[in-house]
């Protein structure tokens, strides 16, 4: 008998171990969708809407992105 009892506490002590694996990886994947990589042409965009760079600048960094 006190073998099924500690067999059972292993038994549900690993599927617990397996269940918040699970949720830890749902949790990661959906705040991957949620918050993506904004391109290097939305933080120009960004930055020249805030004034920190000049529209000469703002041109000038595009054409380079547009010919890599």
């Amino acid at each position: 008998m006190l073998l099924s009892i500690l067999t059972e506490g292993y038994i549900r002590f690993g599927l617990s171990i397996i269940v918040a694996i699970i949720l830890i990886v749902i949790l990661v994947r959906f705040r991957a969708k949620k918050n993506p990589a904004k391109s290097s042409l939305d933080i120009l965009k960004e930055r020249h809407s805030r004034g920190e760079i000049t529209e000469e600048e703002y041109q000038d960094a595009r054409k380079q992105q547009k010919n890599e």
